[in-house]
């Protein structure tokens, strides 16, 4: 061969069979396939085979059966694996795949001298008819023409004797067959008296055991040339058939009766001819009107072909585009599978077909009253199940599987349809899904009780603030050495305590926004961990491992301190019943494509990551969830308040970052905190502010919703030597100062109040005259509030609970007209 006409991946399986595939040729189906005298199998059949090998360079090995029922059950049971004579059926399909067809088979009715004229199938009805068992024919007639009575035999001879002899009234079989047949053994008392309406194309039937085999077939078959066709078709095939007269051993006999008989045989003969004249031509007449019917079958059985090759190829696109596929026969033996299971689960169709569905992929779901195979034979809904499935180069792969049955012409259920949805993304959208809902719960619950938190605190600073106030004063009434002075001292210690564990409120509920600007986190995490050595016992070993030393992040120190102070403390107490441990704390940077970072959901961009560890008892999964939540705490009592890591919580939230816990029970705990680096230069601390005399004469207006609150800042303003007016209704004071406004040089006025809010009273104040100053007191840092309120004039924001001498430092320096405020960079009190 010049080319080879096999793709490689053809050449290679067939070459990986060499001396493996059997072929049976049909023993007695003249001229196509039929034993000679020495038992040899020739004909129009093996012709083509030879041929094929001839192209192929491959011989296949032929295996030899009696009849061809013999064959065809070789092939359905796999004995056989080519089968070159065979004609296309429904029924034959479920069992075997087809080559293209390769030539076309004729069928017609014979009968014997009791039958005359022009027969149709329909003239068959209740008489006996013979046809080869297991055939083509046999199936047609069987099904569609119930009411004839077959005789079926193993070979077509057999069928022939029998019309002759009379045991049948006809045979059905293909017209070459018959001719052949009739003419070798001398039956001329038969005669074709009709032609069947319908004809079938013969093609090969291959093992599906190998489909490969089947497109390697097609191949050869495309590649033998119409010269070819036809010199097997001349040397094998002539059906015409001489009329009788025109036999030599007639002639002689005609001569011998001519030259004996004379005048009056030449009468007979004359007779005779006149007879065989209408029979000639009342055959002829058969012949045509079977040739016409031949052609029109031929036409329609093209279209028919043609319509059924384009429906294939666009099924088995379908097939293969569609979700990946399995059929299955009632035994879940595999026939076939589309392109795209083969891609989901790895597999090659080619070594799998036939073998047990379950033995390809498994599933907790296979072979059990869940699986959907079951249910679909079992007729039974749903008809579908989840499972994970793992095949042998692929594991652990979700789908949802649904079954639908395959049925016959019958209703009869012959297979399945499984069809695999791969829902691995759909089960990790669904996790996503969850991770937000329990992320936006817990965001709920921090800000609900960020807002009760807030206005506790609130509440909590107007109680403070007559404590602290009134301290202070009683303080300066005092000698310095008397005990009632300690006394003094001893309550505002304890108010100083109460102030900040009010501020650490405000930092859970976010209401006490320090002033963020960039920070460089590892000297105040050196300076925190300095600390820590000294108070921390011997027993607990401190490892530190601090980078990223020009690392700068928005925050303020003090919070920054605060976070490592909690986190250290806390990892102490988790150490300190196994009477030791290690404590490890860790400062790098990492990059946006750190797996960790992206985990996190944190904006793209370097990130300063700082890690605290501990070696202590750990904690579960119920702990573990609760962990960041305000009085939740899991050590012994007097140990801890529960803030701590909510407060740690607000203000890495307030810096922008975010923050993980990792724990389990014997394992410890680790902390992770990421903030976003920012570009800049650190902010410098400011200058130290030397503090003027804070009395004076001026009037001054004092507004406060609480009126111990109000009652104590008149008290300070007095000590001081001003002259005040107070009051605890933000509309009387407006009221007030409306009608004489140059009655008050300054106002002091709480942030906070039912009716008129302070900002709206300095609104009101700053529309009459933007000369007066305001002083805005507040229990919580509301920066939108101050900055809304800067814009209208106003220069002091003083935090509750608020000290004497803030208090008079404040309003000195707005009443000398706020340039000595403006020179020292910053507002006296300022959140």
């Amino acid at each position: 061969m010049d080319q080879d006409p096999l793709t490689p991946a053809q050449r290679s399986w067939l070459d990986a069979h060499k001396g493996q595939l059997t072929l049976a040729l049909e023993p007695d189906w003249p001229p196509a396939s039929f034993l000679n005298g020495e038992g040899q199998v020739q004909g129009i059949i093996p012709e083509y085979i030879s041929l094929i090998e001839k192209k192929l360079g491959f011989e296949f090995k032929r295996v030899e059966y009696d009849t061809w029922a013999d064959i065809l059950r070789a092939g359905y049971d796999g004995d056989v694996d080519v089968i070159p004579t065979m004609a296309r059926t429904p029924e034959r399909e479920l069992l075997l795949n087809f080559t293209r067809p390769y030539f076309q088979v004729p069928t017609t009715i014979v009968t014997g001298p009791g039958l005359s004229g022009v027969l149709g199938l329909e003239d068959m009805i209740g008489k006996r008819v013979c046809v080869l068992r297991e055939s083509a024919d046999h199936q047609i007639l069987e099904k569609k023409y119930p009411g004839i009575r077959l005789v079926p035999v193993d070979h077509t001879l057999d069928g022939l004797k029998m019309v002759s002899f009379g045991e049948a009234e006809g045979l059905v079989a293909d017209v070459a067959a018959t001719s052949y047949l009739i003419e070798k053994h001398g039956l001329s008392q038969l005669q074709n008296t009709g032609y069947t309406h319908y004809s079938y194309e013969m093609c090969m039937g291959i093992s599906r055991v190998h489909p490969m085999l089947a497109e390697i077939m097609n191949r050869a078959l495309t590649v033998i040339t119409p010269e070819e066709k036809r010199e097997i078709f001349q040397t094998w095939l002539d059906l015409k058939r001489r009329p009788f007269y025109q036999d030599p051993d007639f002639r002689i006999y005609a001569i011998a009766l001519l030259v004996v008989v004379g005048a009056g045989v030449l009468i007979m003969i004359l007779l005779w001819t006149r007879s065989l004249r209408l029979a000639v031509e009342r055959t002829s007449l058969v012949n045509r009107k079977a040739e016409e019917s031949l052609r029109a079958q031929a036409a329609e059985l093209e279209g028919a072909r043609q319509r059924v090759a384009r429906a294939n190829l666009e099924l088995t696109q379908v097939f293969n585009a569609s979700t990946p596929m399995l059929i299955i026969d009632r035994e879940f033996r595999l026939l076939r599978m589309n392109r795209t299971f083969s891609e989901l689960f790895g597999v090659d169709p080619s070594s799998i077909t036939g073998r047990h569905c379950y033995e390809v992929i498994q599933g907790s779901i296979c072979r059990t009253e869940a699986c959907p195979l079951n249910q679909a034979l079992a007729g039974s809904v749903p008809r579908r199940g989840e499972s994970l499935f793992s095949s042998a180069s692929r594991e652990g792969i979700p789908c949802l599987v649904s079954a639908n049955t395959l049925k016959d012409e019958g209703g009869e259920v012959v297979g399945i349809v499984d069809s695999f949805t791969d829902i691995s993304r759909l089960l990790q959208v669904e996790e996503e899904k969850e991770q937000l809902r329990v992320q936006l719960r817990h965001s709920q619950k921090m800000e609900a009780l960020g807002t009760l938190a807030g206005g506790i605190a609130h509440d909590f600073n107007n109680i403070l603030s007559p404590i602290i106030g009134y301290a202070e004063m009683t303080q300066l009434s005092l000698p310095q050495e008397s005990v009632e002075a300690e006394n003094m001292t001893g309550i505002l210690k304890a108010a100083e305590r109460a102030r900040n564990l009010v501020r650490q409120i405000l930092t859970l509920s976010r209401r006490h926004q320090a002033e963020l600007k960039p920070v460089r986190v590892q000297p105040v995490v050196k300076e925190a961990l300095t600390l820590l050595r000294s108070t921390l016992p011997s027993t607990i070993a401190i490892k530190t491992e601090l980078h990223a030393e020009d690392a700068l992040i928005y925050g303020d120190p003090t919070q920054i301190h605060q976070i490592i102070m909690n986190l250290c403390t806390n990892a102490y107490h988790a150490m300190e019943d196994l009477g030791g441990g290690t404590l490890e704390v860790t400062l790098d940077t990492v990059t946006k494509d750190d797996d960790t970072v992206t985990a996190l959901g944190h904006h793209p961009g370097s990130c300063l990551r700082v890690l605290v560890r501990d070696t202590g008892v750990g904690m579960g999964s119920a702990d573990r969830d609760r962990i960041f939540d305000p009085y939740f705490t899991t050590k012994d009592e007097g140990k801890g308040t529960g803030l701590g890591l909510s407060v740690v919580h607000g203000i890495v939230r307030e810096c922008g970052g975010s923050i993980s816990v990792f724990s389990a029970p014997g394992d410890g705990t680790t902390f992770t905190l990421y903030f976003p680096v920012v570009e800049g230069q650190e902010s410098a601390p400011e200058p130290a502010v030397i503090q003027g005399p804070s009395t004076g004469r001026e009037a001054v207006l004092v507004v406060d919703d609480e009126e111990d609150v109000v009652f104590l800042l008149k008290r300070m303003l007095c000590r001081a030597g001003y002259r005040v007016t107070a009051t605890t209704d933000s509309r009387d004071a407006l009221s007030l100062f409306k009608e004489n406004p140059g009655a008050f040089d300054l106002v002091v006025s709480d942030m906070t109040m039912p009716g008129m809010t302070g900002f709206e009273l300095a609104r009101e104040i700053k529309g009459i005259t933007r000369e007066t100053p305001v002083v805005l007191c507040t229990g919580y840092n509301d920066r939108v509030v101050c900055e809304k309120a800067e814009k209208l004039g106003v220069e002091t924001f003083l935090m509750k609970p608020v000290e004497m001498n803030t208090l008079l430092t404040a309003v000195r320096r707005e009443l000398d007209g706020g340039e000595q405020n403006h020179a020292s960079g910053g507002k006296v009190g300022a959140p």
